[in-house]
């Protein structure tokens, strides 16, 4: 079987003008290995810069204690090279913290074809190659081949043959899960729950919906980081008849949420262990994903009415009723010689569906079809900063509506319609150390 290394790499081509991979900036940043970043920081004996009198504060303590906190995980460590300061700032766990609780934008989608057996490796798709990335994106610093499963405030939930990893793979830190007591499945629906904010521990949860096998029940087994240990809630779900539950949920405000066959949504609220389902007024046939926007967790699907002209149809609330439909013409017509010799859209209807998509830094939905992505900023009932990512078989176009203007990305070889998509935040966030 193919693996999707052939697909989507990050190649040398993949930012024009820039011939380094991930790996390469990363390694070439810093001569101290990454993985166990946060163990280099001696503590007391070399407390930050910036723990000075505001008076006495230059340029430099400014910036790293109100700027540096806002920038990816893959810019800061570039910045270990500055001086033996700013190395020991940016491996301290004070930094991690501020960094995974500041930084909260969209960084790109970990993505990896779902198979049962293994044969294909994730891969990272970047929203801005020369500031985001990952050093390994296949994750083979774990001791096996995994999918991923979920993505939290910058940790990752990977699924082995038998185990389970929550990783950062920005640092390579992992950690091994304890083994679960039920059947999950080989594509289980797990969510990794991870709230920075007030969390010094970083104390995680994995939030597993298990279907009742011969039964239409679904109840959840969840671990915790703290207890090191799997345990069976009370709470169960009984409304979703036949329907099955999709993997590749995600997590926000304490809440997990699954897609599913019927389109309906499976919610799980991690610290009361209360469950319910949201239906959602579609067809199976217009399916569509969960999308962050503004503080309101909707449900949006996507279809192209002709030519250049796609209809978001953006549900939400409690009722998941239809809020507005916005209707987006991402033709190129008015730039058509910016793009060269890239075709354009057929006049006929071109199927497409969209990526979930969690941030709460800008209002973003994510479309794919067969031919592109688009990546869509909204703000509340207008629309203003409009950017629009556009994927065609030979490469991805950073489209601005107001300037008209494109920027190429990289370079990818033809996307997979069949390929998960995972979104993720680029942080410096820690893994829980567990105590004996």
């Amino acid at each position: 079987m193919k693996s999707s290394k052939d697909d989507l790499t990050d190649r040398s081509g993949e930012l024009e003008g820039d011939s380094m991979t991930d790996t390469e900036e990363f390694s070439s940043a810093v001569e101290q290995p990454l993985s166990g970043i946060h163990k280099e920081w001696n503590g007391v004996s070399e407390l930050p810069a910036d723990y000075i009198r505001r008076e006495d504060m230059e340029i430099k303590d400014v910036a790293k204690k109100h700027i540096v906190p806002f920038l990816p995980a893959k810019s800061l460590m570039k910045f270990r090279a500055v001086s033996k300061e700013w190395n020991d700032w940016i491996v301290s766990p004070l930094l991690s913290y501020q960094q995974c609780t500041s930084f909260q934008k969209l960084s790109g989608y970990f993505y990896q074809s779902v198979d049962v057996d293994f044969q294909s490796d994730p891969n990272f798709l970047s929203l801005d190659r020369s500031a985001i990335g990952v050093p390994s994106p296949s994750l083979d610093f774990l001791p096996e081949k995994v999918k991923v499963l979920s993505s939290s405030s910058g940790l990752l939930l990977c699924e082995g043959l038998e185990n389970y990893y929550v990783c950062n793979p920005v640092t390579e830190d992992w950690k091994c899960i304890a083994s679960h007591q039920y059947y999950h499945g080989s594509d289980a629906a797990a969510i990794l729950a991870f709230d920075p904010e007030g969390n010094i521990e970083s104390y995680y949860h994995i939030v597993v919906a298990v279907p009742l096998l011969g039964e239409p029940v679904v109840f959840f087994e969840i671990y915790s980081s703290q207890s090191n240990s799997w345990r069976r809630s009370s709470s169960e779900c009984l409304e979703l008849g036949d329907t099955t539950v999709i993997g590749g949920g995600v997590y926000t405000k304490g809440v997990a949420y699954w897609n599913t066959t019927s389109n309906d949504v499976l919610a799980f609220d991690v610290k009361n262990e209360i469950t319910t389902v949201l239906h959602v007024p579609v067809s199976p046939s217009r399916f569509g994903a969960l999308t962050q926007i503004g503080d309101e967790l909707c449900y949006v699907t996507a279809y192209n009415d002709i030519g250049d002209v796609f209809v978001l149809d953006i549900y939400g609330g409690m009722d998941m009723s239809l809020k507005r439909s916005v209707c987006v013409n991402l033709g190129h017509k008015k730039s058509r010689q910016t793009f060269g010799e890239v075709p354009s859209v057929d006049s006929g209807t071109v199927s497409c569906r969209v990526l979930p998509c969690m941030n709460s830094a800008d209002d973003i939905v994510v479309i794919y079809t067969t031919e592109r992505i688009y990546l869509y900023h909204l703000r509340e009932q207008n629309v203003a900063d409009d950017i629009v990512v556009i994927y065609t078989t030979e490469r991805i176009y950073l489209y601005h509506l107001r300037e008209q203007n494109v920027a190429t990305l990289m370079t990818p070889g033809q996307l997979n319609p069949q390929r998960r998509f995972i979104p993720y935040t680029n942080s410096l966030a820690l893994l829980h150390e567990l105590k004996n």
